[in-house]
């Protein structure tokens, strides 16, 4: 379910815990909290946990800067030419049109806030997720062909280039 509000709440928005949608990307649970929808497409933020050792593919994003505020565990950081471990209460800006990648430390699940500016990644994470059976990591999750075919679409639609796989960094996918 996406939190809307009613015309009568338009300026004060609330999300409460029990409220938030729920949804399995890439084995990662992803909790939409405040939608492109609720900010007309200004910022969106959600609540991402991750199991240890998650790795998305690198990638780079046409239209929005992404912002990660790590709330626990510690997470590896790529962008350009740059490197960064944090931990929590730190928080980074990975920019548009820069390639990037993160990993999960492999000793700890961890947990931060994603946020991006425009909004629209929410809409991209529904449009690669499965609706997650509980408000975790998804146990023993593999990429298969359908969930594969669903990222490269979203990718194409949301304006986010797939430069490498898991575990390429930047500069490494032009070698």
């Amino acid at each position: 379910m996406t939190p809307t509000a009613s015309p009568s709440t338009r300026r004060l928005q609330i999300v409460r815990f029990q409220d938030r949608e729920n949804l399995w990307f890439l084995g990662d649970l992803i909790q939409p909290i405040i939608t492109t929808e609720m900010t007309d497409g200004r910022f969106m933020m959600a609540l991402t946990h991750s199991k240890a050792g998650s790795e998305p593919p690198l990638h780079e994003h046409d239209g929005e800067d992404e912002i990660f505020y790590i709330l626990t565990g510690t997470i590896e950081f790529w962008s350009g030419d740059g490197h960064a471990v944090l931990g929590p209460g730190d928080c980074i800006l990975m920019p548009k049109d820069v390639p990037h990648i993160f990993r999960v430390s492999p000793d700890a699940e961890a947990t931060w806030l994603v946020m991006s500016a425009p909004g629209g990644l929410d809409d991209f994470f529904r449009a690669v997720s499965v609706p997650a059976g509980y408000p975790g990591p998804q146990q023993d999750w593999q990429m298969d062909e359908e969930t594969e075919a669903r990222l490269e679409a979203a990718c194409r639609q949301f304006g986010i280039t797939l430069i490498g796989p898991p575990g390429t960094l930047p500069g490494m996918a032009d070698q």
